[in-house]
């Protein structure tokens, strides 16, 4: 579903542009346009996927304080939660352990960005770090929209999506949280998520 409609919105637009049915106008080839970008959004979703997903993913593991990691991935939200008007804070310990710098900023900012775009306007997203003796956690709150309970078990599979209307453009393709599971269960770590319909979610690394 999430290639064959694009492809036949395309197929459908450019038959009837050739046969000269409708007029190959600069907002029709800007709707053609649009769809092409979803379709190789799409395939770079499904290249990241296949990279995480691969049983030989080779971490490149150093000493990473998560702190100063979630930090720096909240300060690349900054212009989106200026424009929706959300706080987004950094608190907690320092916590230095041993991961994949670059994965775990990927995790993070799969992370984030949910936060963000299912926040409401004049909410907060909040990154809290803990150190305990044995690991570090963090935890990824924000006071959005929430997610079903009935969509909680399955929020972490492949292509699956809380909002079955969602299309691409709004509701991506459900692979971020799929990236998510595979990078944190492959540097032996857990992931869950407590959610509230209205009052909002936390997502615990």
């Amino acid at each position: 579903h999430e290639l064959r409609t694009p492809v036949a919105n395309l197929s459908s637009y450019m038959e009837m542009m050739i046969d000269e049915v409708l007029e190959p106008t600069p907002e029709r080839l800007q709707s053609c346009y649009g769809e092409l970008q979803r379709l190789s959004g799409l395939i770079s979703d499904l290249e990241r996927l296949r990279q995480v997903e691969n049983e030989n993913l080779v971490l490149h593991k150093t000493d990473v304080d998560l702190r100063e990691l979630s930090q720096v991935v909240m300060g690349n939200f900054e212009s989106q939660l200026r424009e929706k008007n959300l706080d987004g804070q950094v608190a907690g310990d320092m916590s230095v352990v041993s991961v994949d710098r670059d994965r775990m900023q990927q995790v993070m900012t799969n992370l984030v960005s949910n936060a963000v775009e299912y926040s409401t306007d004049g909410g907060c997203v909040r990154v809290t770090v803990e150190d305990t003796e044995d690991s570090g956690i963090i935890r990824v709150e924000d006071t959005g929209i929430g997610i079903p309970r009935e969509d909680l078990k399955r929020i972490f599979e492949r292509f699956y999506r809380t909002d079955k209307s969602r299309t691409r453009k709004t509701g991506g393709a459900g692979i971020g949280l799929a990236i998510v599971k595979t990078i944190v269960q492959a540097h032996r770590g857990t992931v869950t998520v407590e959610s509230e319909t209205g009052k909002g979610s936390v997502f615990t690394v």
